[in-house]
Parts: C-alpha cells; sequence; structure tokens
C-alpha cells in the first residue's frame, strides 16, 4: 500500500488492493481515536450507503453503440460526487476496487471529486450496498433487474427491450419524484419484490451500521453549525453549537436521524417552480452532544466541524467566570446594585475562533494550525465513551 499524506490540505492518497481494508484508510484518516483502528465491513458499507443516499446517483442510459445498431445497449451507472478533497469519494473507491475520475472545476472554481463505475462492477456495488440504503434502494433494486434482464438480450425478444425500457423510465420518475404519486409497482422480478419495504430493524443493522449509515448521511447532506446571535441587552454575543440534516420530501434517513437522536423534524416548502420540498432535521446545544459523539468516529468529511462544536460545548461548560455589575433603578426608592456572573472576554474570544474556525471550514479553506483536525478533548472524551 502507497500512502501519500498532505496535512496543509488534508488531502491523502491511498492506493489499495481491491481487497484493501476500511480500517487502513481509518487509520489514515482518524489517527487519534483508537476506536476507528477496528472497522467492521458492514459499517464500512454503513457508511457508503448514507453517502450514496445523499451525493450519489444510480443511472440506466440507452445507448447505440454503433450507427447501424438496431437494439440499444442498457448501461447501468454508479456515482457520488463531492466538493474537493473528497476524503469519501477516495473511500469509495478504495472500497469497490476503481480510482477516483479527473475532477471537475466549477465556475466558481471550486473542485468536486467523484467516482463511477458501470456495468457488472456497478452492480456488484449494488448487491453490497443494497442492504443498507434507505432513500435510493428502489433504485439500487432497478439497477439489479437491469442486469438480471440484460442477460436475456441475447435472445433479441421484444418483450425484454420493453422490459428494459419500463425500468430506464422508472428510474427517471425516481429522480424527479414523480414516480411516488403515480401508485404503480417497482418493475422488479418476483424475489426482488418487497424488498424495498424492509428497514433497519428487519435487516438486523447493529448500532455501529446505524451511526455508521447516519455518520454518512450527515457527511453528505448533514452540517456542523456554531450560530452566533447578538440578543439586545446582552454584553456579549450567544453562541451555540448546532448540527442540521435536509433532504428532498420523502427521506427516510432524515426520519432515521429524528428516530435514533431525537430534534426537531420540519419541512421547508419549495418556492421554484418544479422543485420538491425539503424535509429538515436540527438539534441544538446539549442535546446536540450525544449526537455528534456517536457519529465522531465515522465521520470522513466533516470530522474537524464535530471536533469544534464538542470543544466550544467543553468551554462553554466550565461556566461564565466573570462578573457583571450595574445598578437597577427603582422608582419609590434608591437604585439596587445587581451583580450577575458572564464570560470573560477571554471566553468569548475562545467562543469566536471557534466560530470562525468553522466558517473557513464551510468556505472550503483550512483553520488556523491552532485547530488543525486531529485529537483534543473532544476525541479523548468519545474514546473514553467507546472503551
Amino acid at each position: 500500500m502507497a500512502v501519500r499524506l498532505s496535512a496543509t490540505s488534508l488531502e491523502f492518497t491511498c492506493l489499495l488492493e481491491p481487497a484493501g481494508t476500511y480500517a487502513k484508510c481509518m487509520q489514515l484518516i482518524f489517527p487519534g481515536l483508537r476506536s476507528c483502528s477496528i472497522v467492521s465491513p458492514g459499517e464500512v458499507l454503513a457508511y457508503l450507503a448514507g453517502m450514496m443516499d445523499g451525493d450519489g446517483y444510480f443511472k440506466v442510459t440507452k445507448e447505440y453503440r454503433t450507427p447501424g445498431t438496431v437494439h440499444p445497449y442498457y448501461r447501468t451507472t454508479i456515482g457520488v460526487q463531492q466538493l474537493w478533497p473528497g476524503e469519501a469519494v477516495r473511500l469509495f473507491a478504495a472500497t469497490f476496487g476503481t480510482k477516483v475520475m479527473k475532477p471537475w472545476v466549477l465556475p466558481s472554481r471550486r473542485i468536486i471529486a467523484r467516482c463511477e463505475f458501470y456495468g457488472r462492477r456497478a452492480e456488484a456495488a449494488a448487491r453490497r450496498l443494497l442492504p443498507y440504503l434507505l432513500v435510493k434502494k428502489n433504485q439500487a433494486l432497478l439497477l439489479l433487474e437491469v442486469g438480471r434482464l440484460r442477460q436475456e438480450t441475447y435472445k433479441r425478444s421484444r418483450e425484454c427491450y420493453d422490459g428494459l425500457e419500463a425500468i430506464r423510465g422508472t428510474v427517471l420518475s425516481l429522480h424527479d419524484g414523480s414516480w411516488l404519486n403515480s401508485g404503480a409497482p417497482l418493475p422488479v422480478s418476483a424475489s426482488l419484490r418487497g424488498y424495498e419495504r424492509l428497514g433497519p430493524a428487519e435487516l438486523g443493522w447493529t448500532q455501529g451500521e446505524i451511526f455508521a449509515y447516519l455518520a454518512g448521511v450527515m457527511d453528505s447532506d448533514g452540517s456542523f453549525r456554531v450560530e452566533k446571535r447578538q440578543v439586545r441587552g446582552m454584553l456579549g454575543p450567544h453562541y451555540r453549537i448546532c448540527i442540521r440534516c435536509a433532504q428532498v420530501v420523502p427521506s427516510p434517513a432524515v426520519e432515521f436521524l429524528a428516530q435514533t437522536f431525537g430534534g426537531r423534524l420540519g419541512v421547508k416548502k419549495s418556492r421554484r417552480p418544479n422543485c420538491r420540498d425539503l424535509v429538515t432535521w436540527s438539534l441544538h446545544d446539549r442535546a446536540a452532544v450525544p449526537a455528534i459523539e456517536a457519529l465522531l468516529p465515522h465521520l470522513v468529511v466533516k470530522r474537524a466541524e464535530a471536533y469544534l462544536l464538542l470543544d466550544l460545548r467543553r468551554l462553554k461548560a466550565e461556566g461564565k467566570k466573570g462578573m457583571t455589575e450595574w445598578e437597577h433603578p427603582n422608582r419609590w426608592r434608591a437604585s439596587v446594585r445587581m451583580r450577575k456572573r458572564c464570560y470573560t472576554t477571554d471566553q468569548v474570544a475562545q467562543f469566536e475562533r471557534i466560530h470562525r474556525a468553522v466558517q473557513a471550514l464551510h468556505a472550503g479553506g483550512v483553520p488556523d494550525a491552532g485547530f488543525r483536525p486531529g485529537p483534543t478533548q473532544a476525541a479523548s472524551r468519545v474514546n473514553d465513551l467507546r472503551d
């Protein structure tokens, strides 16, 4: 195994054999967490399935390979793309024995890391991910059905090609959300029928697989934030941590987050035509700490933000070390001198520094040397809970 690490840009390149394990990659990504040195294969696939339910896609494309081709070829594709450096995309490629593709450069000059594979390799990956998919389970089932029907195309039967075209149309309707309102059954064989109704409880997910899946969802469609509010009458701004996730309606993954950690579910109505509503989930302050500690050993992309949020909660848990005094006017008697605890200037400066570090990570930058992602007091707390 050849490894190249760059601490400044947080980029790494793992050249693994097809049978390379997730544990080796996790040791590179999480050198400070002892609990990540051994990760079960089920947690690997659960994390990647969560990422696929957010930033991944399943496609069935119709191609005529030569001008004289009479019968089309239906190609299956699995892919994932994320903002550079795309640690999760590299992990996805290493797990399934392929390479990261040439990145895209957006007009905004942001770089997109991406990975795709096709045909039998795509169907083999869909078969491994299928037990852990919630949002895009139907699309994975349709990819497997295409692989089964494609083996029968040698017969050149009209019924076979009609079935492939029906599956392609169903995948397209799943992408735009119109299939959910049609009430039509999923065009799959009897051996696959009913599998889409099985959930984590029926499939026997372990607690580690549940947390790994939800970490994949948060790495794709979630956010770790520090909210700053200037409240009238307060000496300084108010800081609180917040974790959020949003996906298009319906989203079993977002509902599963609320079912596992609690929190608030809401629906954000779309104001644009031909756009779907969003279901949102959020947790704040102390309620967010157990969720972050459970997800942290499995996070890949947003691990640094999770560390910073836990550090902010640790600093706030130390209490208010300052004292403020003021004269409270009274109409009927002399003014009363009041005293109240408050955060000191140094404490507020630490809060603001963490807030700006999280903002820098959201903007694609790197915080100052004091906030390099790595082992902190938050990491040791997680290790103590896991041991």
